[in-house]
Formats: structure tokens, sequence, C-alpha cells
């Protein structure tokens, strides 16, 4: 459950800085006005997401993918909020619509695989993860995911063991018990 927590997190932070946002829409002759308009709501929303008022951020976020459907950041903050309010088929949907308008939005397809495999899809768990990674190799959460799979869900601790490493490398800060999967790891091989 900590791990989806970090991903969500991970999740939030990345789609914070990817420059989306709502409110009412300056004119469309001053697109430095509607960024900045833009940037203050998903702010706001992002603000209230992290407060817990998953309410308020969703109808920011709402208005922001009917204002701005070229922008799959409010769509996938929308997917975040579903999948921790327990809403996995609404998460999905979500992340899905994210996955339309920009198919390498690699935080989409860290949540996706995070669904698939607790539905127990476990193939197409690592296709997700595996498709995030490609977009960005050193997208910390999906390889943390995919080393999880592997070990945990697939039995392939070899692989993981170089992905947890991997992870060591890509995180800001390593997992408190990565060393300890490792050795695991290592000891089941």
């Amino acid at each position: 459950m900590n791990l989806i927590k970090t991903c969500g997190l991970c999740l939030l932070l990345s789609v914070a800085l990817s420059g989306c946002v709502t409110a009412p829409t300056p004119p469309e002759s001053d697109p430095q006005a509607e960024q900045a308009v833009l940037e203050a709501s998903f702010s706001e929303a992002i603000k209230a997401m992290e407060q817990g008022n998953f309410a308020e951020a969703r109808t920011v976020f709402e208005q922001l993918a009917r204002n701005y459907p070229d922008k799959a950041g409010p769509m996938a903050n929308l997917g975040i909020i579903a999948f921790r309010e327990g809403d996995a088929d609404g998460a999905k949907e979500w992340f899905e619509r994210a996955r339309a308008v920009n198919p390498e939005h690699v935080q989409a397809l860290n949540h996706l695989g995070v669904i698939a495999r607790n539905a127990g899809e476990f193939d197409e768990a690592e296709r997700y993860y595996r498709a995030a990674l490609a977009a960005d190799p050193d997208y910390a959460p999906a390889i943390l995911n995919l080393a999880f799979l592997l070990d945990i869900y697939l039995g392939n601790p070899a692989d993981a063991i170089e992905l947890y490493e991997r992870y060591q490398s890509a995180a800001r800060e390593p997992h408190p018990r990565l060393e300890d999967w490792i050795f695991d790891a290592k000891n089941r091989i």
C-alpha cells in the first residue's frame, strides 16, 4: 500500500510540474495569460488534492479537462483521485483518457500497471510498466513497480535485483527497505 501512496505522490508531483491548470480561460490572443491561468488553477487543484480535499480538486481538474482537452495532466490527476478513493474502474478510464492525449504519459502508464497488477493481470501490468520505462527510463515508480512485479508476482528475482539497483540510482531517496529486498531476492536465486 505504501508503494501505491509513493507512486501517487510521484505522479502528483510529476503532473504538477507538467504545466497544466484551469479556471476562467483568458482570451486566446494572449497565450501567456492563458498559461498563467492554467498554471494557477492547476496549482490550486494540486493543493486541494494534497490536503485531501478531493471534491474541490476534482471540480477544478474536471473543468481543466473540459477547457484544455489537449492536456493529459488534469485527466491523470482525476485518475489519481479516483484511484485513491478506491474506484479502480474510474481511475482506469481517466488514465486511458490521459493516454489518448499523450500515449507516453508515464504516470498514467504506471498507474494502469498498478491497476492491472491489483486485478491479477500480471502480463498487462508488465506491459504498462515497460511502456512507462520506454517513455522515461529513469521514472523511479515504474522501475520499482516492475521490480516488485517480477520479484513477487512473476518469480523472477534475478531481473528484479537489477531493477531494484536501478531504482536506487533513479530515486531521490532510496526506499528504506530496499537493501532487505535485494538481499532477500539474492538469497532466493
